[in-house]
C-alpha cells in the first residue's frame, strides 16, 4: 500500500523536463535572430553613441535592457495557461486604444512630422497594438464559431474593429504598421472559416482604402512616385533605397567584416532601425542575409506547426497570428531594403534597434512558445496515467507472489 501511494505521489509531479518542453527549434530560430540583432545594433549604434552620448555602448545597453526585460516577459508568459489571455483581451485592447488616442492628442509632432510615441518616441503604442489585436481577434473569432460566416456576426463587426485601430495608426501617420495589422487580422479571419465571398469583399474594400490612402497622404505619394521612377531608372530611386542597395552590393558573398560597414556612418539613414538588414548584408554578405532568411523560414515552419497542433481554435489562431505578424513584418522590411516594394519605415523583428519593438516581439514569441509547450504537455496525462497503472499492476503482482519461505 505504501509503495502504491509513493508511485502515485511521484506520478502527479511535473518534472522539470516537461515544464520546459516547448519547441526547441522555434526557440533556436528566435535566439539566432536575437544574437544577430544585438551584434548589428552595436555595430550600427556605437558611432551614434560616441557622437551624441560620448559613450559607444549607450544605445547597445538600452537595447540590452529591453532584451533582458523581453526575455523575462517571454519566460513568464510561458509559465501559465495561455487561455488566461482571453480574460485580458478586451482590457488590453482598450488600453492600447487609449494609448493611441493619447499619442494623437497629447504628444508633440516629432522632427519627422509624426506622432507615434511617448518620451521622445521611446514607447510606441502602435507596436503594442500589433500584439493586442492578435490576442483580441483570436479570442473574438474563436468565440464566434461558424457565425462569422454571417454578415452581422462576421464581416461587419470585424471590419469595424480592425478599421478603428488602423485609422488611429494611419492618423499618426504610420501606414505600414496599419497595413501590417490589417493583413494579419484578415489572414486570421480567413483561416477561422470566413465565407469566401465575405473575404473577397473585405479584400476588395481593404485594398481600395489602401490605394486611396497611398494616393492621398503626401508622404505615401512621394514614396510611391520614387518607387515608380526607380523601376524605370534605379538611379532615380530614393536616397535611402540607393544607399541600401549600395550596402548590399558592397557585401558580396561573405561581407566586408563585422563592424566594417561604411554605409552606416552617414550615407544610409536610420541604419540601426529600418536599414539594419542592409548593414547586415554589407558586413556579413549574402551568407549572412541567407542565414537571416533561413532563421525566418525555420520560424515559419515551427510556428505553423504549433498552430496546427494546438488543442483548440483559440490557441491555433493565437499561434498563427504571432507567426504571421513576425514573418509579414520581416519580409516587408527586407522587400523595402531590396527595392521590391516602396519604402516603408517598418523595423526588422528581433534585429532592429527599438526597445518597444523588441520587447513586444519577445512577448509574442513567448505566447507562441507557450502554445507549443501546451501541445506537448497534453501528452503527459495519458503517459503518466498509463505508467502509474503499469507500476501499480507490477506492484500488485509482486505482492501476490509467494515469498521464499512460503514456497518451501
Amino acid at each position: 500500500m505504501t509503495t502504491v501511494n509513493v508511485v502515485r505521489k511521484r506520478s502527479n509531479r511535473v518534472s522539470p523536463v516537461l515544464r520546459f518542453r516547448f519547441d526547441y527549434w522555434l526557440f533556436l530560430a528566435i535566439a539566432g535572430m536575437l544574437v544577430l540583432g544585438m551584434l548589428m545594433v552595436y555595430s550600427t549604434t556605437f558611432d551614434y553613441g560616441l557622437r551624441f552620448q560620448d559613450d559607444a555602448t549607450f544605445y547597445f545597453r538600452r537595447q540590452f535592457l529591453a532584451l533582458g526585460l523581453g526575455f523575462l516577459a517571454m519566460v513568464g508568459v510561458m509559465q501559465f495557461d495561455y487561455h488566461i489571455l482571453r480574460r485580458f483581451s478586451v482590457p488590453f485592447l482598450g488600453l492600447t486604444l487609449l494609448g493611441l488616442l493619447f499619442v494623437l492628442f497629447f504628444t508633440a509632432i516629432s522632427d519627422l512630422g509624426a506622432q507615434r510615441g511617448l518620451y521622445n518616441d521611446s514607447y510606441q503604442p502602435s507596436e503594442i497594438a500589433k500584439l493586442a489585436m492578435i490576442i483580441y481577434i483570436a479570442h473574438w473569432l474563436s468565440s464566434k464559431g461558424d457565425r462569422i460566416k454571417l454578415l452581422t456576426y462576421g464581416l461587419l463587426p470585424f471590419s469595424i474593429i480592425v478599421g478603428v485601430v488602423c485609422a488611429l495608426i494611419v492618423r499618426q501617420p504610420d501606414l505600414s504598421t496599419a497595413g501590417l495589422i490589417a493583413l494579419v487580422s484578415f489572414t486570421l479571419f480567413f483561416v477561422a472559416g470566413a465565407d469566401w465571398r465575405q473575404f473577397a469583399v473585405a479584400g476588395l474594400l481593404g485594398g481600395s482604402v489602401f490605394l486611396i490612402l497611398i494616393n492621398t497622404l503626401p508622404h505615401a505619394q512621394a514614396r510611391v512616385s520614387a518607387y515608380r521612377q526607380a523601376l524605370s531608372d534605379p538611379a532615380q530611386a530614393s536616397w535611402h533605397v540607393q544607399q541600401s542597395l549600395i550596402a548590399l552590393g558592397r557585401g558580396g558573398m561573405f561581407g566586408v567584416g563585422l563592424g566594417e560597414s561604411t554605409q552606416k556612418f552617414g550615407p544610409l539613414p536610420f541604419a540601426h532601425t529600418d536599414g539594419v538588414f542592409a548593414i547586415l548584408g554589407e558586413e556579413l554578405g549574402l551568407a549572412g542575409s541567407l542565414l537571416v532568411i533561413g532563421l525566418l523560414g525555420l520560424f515559419v515552419w515551427r510556428g505553423l506547426r504549433t498552430a496546427v497542433r494546438a488543442r483548440d481554435s483559440f490557441g491555433s489562431l493565437l499561434a498563427l497570428g504571432v507567426t504571421c505578424w513576425i514573418v509579414y513584418q520581416a519580409f516587408i522590411n527586407i522587400a523595402v531594403i531590396t527595392a521590391v516594394i516602396p519604402f516603408t519605415g517598418i523595423p526588422l523583428p528581433f534585429m532592429s534597434y527599438g526597445g518597444t519593438s523588441l520587447a513586444i516581439s519577445m512577448v509574442g514569441a513567448g505566447i507562441l512558445l507557450n502554445v507549443s509547450r501546451d501541445s506537448a504537455l497534453q501528452k503527459r496525462p495519458q503517459t503518466s496515467d498509463a505508467r502509474e497503472r503499469q507500476q501499480q499492476t507490477t506492484t500488485s503482482r509482486r505482492s501476490k507472489r509467494p515469498s521464499a519461505t512460503d514456497r518451501f
